[in-house]
């Protein structure tokens, strides 16, 4: 395209469009990045300097694209590292770099004492007593692998015993430094230990003082990033002919990192997110290139390019010339085979990567790209096939409903109480009723005191209404307790604080109160307000025309009670032994509870009404409604379906219905679980499970 005036408005419309329809606007992001704030802040005791958790990643900088990351990284403050004297009040540990490749380290112990007790982690090289990596990867995989709720692989009923031969280990992975889930549905967070270095190491301090035509970053923003530090990562270096080297430890400058994009004004951000967009959706989508470069190759050429563009130069009408200039460096960079690490330029990303004839087809692939119409290379995205057949492109106002609520609403947030129930209501009450907090963030925390409520309500314990043992006073007061957490969670959402509800009432056996809970829920749903999603969606809803009309002038937390859903899900400990939830007929198993999709929950709910009055026919009725919203559900997470099908399980085997009718339930099963499988490990014990069924049958 010559002609720049139509480059320019091309530029602009681009960027409405991501602003409107694919990134958020600048005030969206921000308040993505607010969360975040707040969520570090819930999971981080004041006064624990042990203990912190820091959010960082895609979704922590503020993009909530496809596939966005969201690394929630833990420094071990107990093990801090010096580069010189190692001299601390914590362990004696000694960063040495120089017998490690650029970008890493070998983390030295001073004194083998200090690790009597993880003394299998040390060994004695030629370099000294050095600190193995892998222990922390190791003690973070068993720590998540705790957490991973395993339910839909118990012996829940007869028919799914087989799905106990699934191990947890199957389902989770350490990748690099992080530990991941391999399954659709599981958490979408890498969880990273880490160990803090004390100062800035000198490897890495040229970055400090290098001269910089544009000013960025400037010195305010580096004395910042100093202040954040560096991490080091249990992940050594490696080629494809050697295994990983256990003693080094990478340089990670994520939190930096972090600062730096939040530094970003607008047209820099969707830059940033048109090149994560474009390896996606381009260069991975050529099977010969798929996965061959990563996400952070393509964040370290955007930092280079922004050191020699003014800051002025990055604006809408600019967007596809700075996108090209991006474009241009990996091209260059691709073409030398060396990608510097943004703050290490020594150490080269993509060294022993990939081979030399691939490395070169991909240079071929990118150069032809470059001689094409920028414009029209981006168009070939999916995520613009909208914008695709759109002459003009305006930007379209929003109408009855806030950008904050638009952020709140839309994205994936994690439940925190269930990384941190150690939080008091008086510590959230506070933050609210901060007179200097802003009301964003107010807003922010009091979607946590209503989590919090949902889980004290949830670990009350409420002893069976029959039981000897139970004094009536003691029931009572527990009941009303119980009864007033769940009263307070109805503010959370729309649907899920009516189930927990419904099913507190079922558990103590008062089914009028029920009747009267579900069909309000059932009306509720009715409206098209739900939207089936992944358990470990908090937020998973639609906007429909009702609320877009009627929700800008409400309060925050009444705007909330229309427009939001949550997927509920609690594991059994201690506290929650003797929960309401894990009545026998409404727990997954005897160790998890999950409402799965909220439509089949309600109907589920209903079955079990009409059960209790003994209703043949209206258990008829609600079996073939739990049946039809069961088997033709869309795309969902693992977890998701299995506790969808274990709830048609449960009402099949309570109205008797024989082993043929399970075992083609079964089937049905494992056709969508097999889809969302990228392990192969349902297609494996599909079988076992159809042998299991057929001896059954006999």
């Amino acid at each position: 395209m010559d002609n720049k005036n139509d480059l320019s408005l091309l530029s602009v419309k681009l960027y409405h469009y991501l602003s409107d329809y694919v990134v958020g606007s600048a005030k969206v992001v921000k308040y993505r990045r607010y969360f975040y704030k707040c969520f570090d802040d819930y999971l981080n005791h004041e006064h624990d300097e042990e203990s912190r958790i820091i959010s960082s990643g895609s979704k922590a900088e503020g993009l909530d694209l496809p596939g966005s990351d969201l690394d929630l990284m833990t420094p071990s403050y107990h093990h801090m590292v010096d580069e010189t004297h190692g001299k601390t009040k914590k362990k004696h540990l000694i960063l040495d770099t120089n017998n490690a490749l650029p970008g890493f380290a070998l983390i030295k112990v001073s004194d083998e004492s200090d690790f009597q007790v993880e003394k299998i982690y040390v060994t004695q090289t030629l370099n000294g007593l050095l600190l193995n990596n892998d222990f922390l990867k190791q003690r973070q995989f068993q720590k998540i692998k705790q957490q991973i709720p395993t339910f839909f692989m118990r012996d829940t009923i007869s028919t799914l015993s087989p799905l106990s031969l699934l191990g947890v280990d199957s389902f989770l992975k350490i990748q690099g430094p992080s530990v991941s889930s391999a399954l659709t549905g599981i958490p979408d967070a890498d969880n990273v230990f880490c160990i803090p270095c004390r100062e800035w190491p000198s490897i890495a301090k040229h970055w400090i003082h290098r001269n910089r035509c544009c000013q960025w970053p400037s010195s305010d923003l580096m004395t910042e990033a100093i202040y954040e530090g560096v991490l080091l990562v249990p992940v050594g270096s490696k080629s494809p002919s050697t295994d990983e080297n256990n003693f080094e430890w990478r340089f990670s400058f994520s939190l930096t990192e972090k600062l730096l994009v939040h530094s970003f004004n607008h047209s820099q951000l969707l830059c940033y997110a048109l090149l994560k967009l474009f390896l996606k959706g381009i260069i991975d989508k050529e099977n010969i290139f798929n996965k061959l470069l990563c996400s952070y190759y393509m964040k370290t050429v955007l930092f280079w390019v922004l050191e020699e563009i003014k800051h002025s130069y990055w604006t809408p009408k600019n967007l596809l010339r700075c996108f090209s200039l991006c474009l241009q460096r990996l091209h260059y960079f691709i073409s030398c085979n060396y990608i510097p690490n943004y703050f290490i330029p020594e150490h080269n990303m993509i060294e022993s990567r990939f081979s030399e004839e691939i490395r070169l087809q991909l240079g071929v692939f990118i150069e032809n790209l470059l001689k094409c119409d920028v414009w029209e290379v981006l168009l070939s995205l999916d995520v613009l096939s909208d914008l695709r057949h759109t002459t003009c492109y305006v930007s379209k106002p929003s109408h009855g409903i806030s950008e904050f609520d638009k952020t709140m609403i839309t994205m994936n947030i994690p439940d925190c109480v269930q990384f941190n129930e150690n939080r008091s209501l008086r510590f959230l009450l506070h933050r609210i009723r901060h007179e200097s907090c802003p009301t964003f963030f107010k807003n922010i925390y009091a979607i946590a005191l209503l989590d919090l409520c949902k889980s004290k309500a949830t670990s009350i314990e409420m002893h069976s209404v029959d039981s000897q043992h139970i004094i009536n006073k003691q029931y009572y007061s527990q009941y009303k307790q119980c009864l007033f957490y769940l009263l307070l969670n109805l503010n959370g959402d729309a649907v899920s604080g009516w189930l927990l509800l419904t099913a507190f009432y079922y558990s103590c056996q008062e089914y009028r109160k029920m009747n009267v809970i579900l069909q309000l829920s059932e009306e509720i749903l009715s409206r098209d307000l739900y939207a089936l999603s992944h358990w470990w969606d908090s937020s998973a809803s639609r906007i429909t025309k009702f609320e877009k009309e009627n929700n800008f002038s409400r309060h925050f937390l009444k705007r909330l009670r229309h427009s939001l859903i949550k997927i509920v899900f609690v594991k059994k400990d201690v506290e929650t032994d003797d929960s309401f939830i894990f009545h026998e007929d409404l727990a997954i198993d005897n160790r998890y509870f999950a409402t799965g999709t909220p439509i089949v929950f309600v109907r589920y709910l209903r079955f079990l009404y009409f059960y209790k009055q003994n209703n043949t026919e209206g258990m008829k009725r609600a079996f073939l409604l739990l049946q039809e919203v069961v088997e033709s559900s869309p795309e969902l997470g693992v977890f998701c379906i299995s506790t969808n099908f274990i709830r048609l399980f449960n009402t099949q085997s309570l109205m008797g219905i024989d082993v043929i009718d399970d075992c083609k339930t079964l089937d049905r099963m494992f056709t969508v679980l097999k889809s969302l499988d990228v392990t192969g490990l349902f297609a494996v014990v599909e079988k076992e499970c159809k042998l299991y069924m057929s001896d059954l049958e006999e």
